[in-house]
């Protein structure tokens, strides 16, 4: 929710905000995507590690 409310106001930050205040804000929002993007890889690999866990154990 943060990310896509920074995407949507940074259009805006970079009009009216000076050069600092704008690099802060970008650098900020590449943090929310890259972190947004770290706890979507975990969820993939943990549910990998849960159905390889899963398929060892044999059916009867």
């Amino acid at each position: 929710m943060l990310a896509v409310t920074m995407a949507v106001f940074t259009p805006h930050v970079l009009r009216t905000e000076s050069i600092w205040k704008a690099a802060a804000w970008l650098f900020m929002l590449a943090c929310a995507v890259a972190a947004i993007a770290a706890f979507i890889r975990a969820e993939l690999l943990l549910r990998r590690l849960e159905r390889d866990t899963h398929s060892d154990v044999p059916e009867t």
